[in-house]
């Protein structure tokens, strides 16, 4: 069965607004089954740290691509899509309506426009990147790359050690940035674009949610879970990886960090994640922006009233 991107949904927005509540609800009243779009959800061993579906969530509804890619073998937004494609496509063979949900920004636009295959890269220049991490730290490095390509650096989390060594990779062997790349592209699309809610939630209040999520996910086991990756001996890929928190958590365990300290960075982090996140979506043209208060209950009515318009 062909997929109709038509009829897919998706929820997006930044990180504490509330997407996976809203996209459970949507699944529960039109017969949906949720497909991650989250470029850390799908890293299995994260579950807590990422804030992933718990058990009583994936009991919900039908859950898919959450948890299922090996950090120790990143998954590439070309890959990502391929396998995206699929599930949505199966989904809709099977008579339910796929739901996309996450705050990935760059899986949504691949999804809709597309992504051109980056230029491969040399094993000699991956090794000496690699090597010039190793002996002179990751901030050296995202240093290169503000200077370099200040507007792809600023995209980036200063962490994100994948990610920065892919875009001073394009730029190294390009001569441009990887954004300017993308803005090449010719932009026709071949089908129409899903329908994509955003969640819009006032920033004091985002603020707020952020911290009680960050203290509630150590609550939940978030330690542990980071604890049990070192044991597997997965430390190194999952600084690689670098979701938000787990390097704050390990400082902890190595003795660098109170736990106090480690809920505020990564307080901290998020928030900072989240407006990036903000700033990416606010320029999607197709979005569709619900503004939402948590603490009623997000007023799932009006989303629910306007899919019911677009899909029947």
């Amino acid at each position: 069965m062909e997929l109709e991107l038509s009829r897919c949904v998706a929820v997006v927005g930044p990180t504490g607004a509330g997407k996976s509540e809203i996209a459970l609800t949507l699944a529960e009243q039109f017969g949906g089954e949720l497909v991650c779009m989250d470029s850390m959800q799908i890293y299995k061993g994260l579950t807590i740290g990422t804030n992933g579906p718990d058990a009583a969530e994936r009991a919900r509804v039908p859950h898919h691509l959450f948890g299922f890619a090996d950090i120790q073998s990143p998954l590439s937004s070309v890959a990502y899509v391929e396998r995206a494609r699929a599930v949505l496509a199966e989904i809709q063979a099977r008579g339910n309506l796929p739901i996309l949900v996450g705050g990935t920004g760059l899986y949504l636009k691949a999804l809709v426009e597309g992504l051109d295959p980056m230029p491969a890269t040399p094993p000699e220049l991956r090794e000496r990147l690699n090597r010039t991490v190793t002996e002179k730290g990751l901030p050296h490095v995202y240093r290169l790359l503000q200077r370099l390509d200040p507007a792809g650096a600023a995209r980036l989390h200063a962490n994100d050690r994948q990610r920065i060594q892919r875009f001073l990779e394009v730029r190294l062997l390009s001569g441009k940035s990887i954004l300017d790349l993308w803005a090449q592209r010719e932009k026709t699309q071949c089908e129409p674009v899903p329908i994509v809610i955003g969640c819009a939630v006032a920033r004091e209040i985002l603020v707020e949610q952020i911290q009680l999520r960050a203290g509630k996910m150590l609550e939940n086991g978030w330690i542990e879970e980071t604890r049990l990756l070192l044991q597997a001996g997965l430390q190194e890929f999952l600084l690689q990886l670098a979701p938000i928190g787990y390097d704050e958590i390990i400082a902890h365990l190595n003795g660098r960090r109170t736990l106090d300290d480690v809920a505020t960075k990564i307080a901290i982090q998020t928030r900072q994640y989240a407006k990036r996140q903000v700033t990416w979506f606010r320029k999607v043209p197709y979005i569709q922006w619900f503004h939402f208060d948590p603490y009623s209950g997000y007023n799932t009515a009006r989303i629910i009233a306007f899919l019911n318009q677009r899909l029947h």
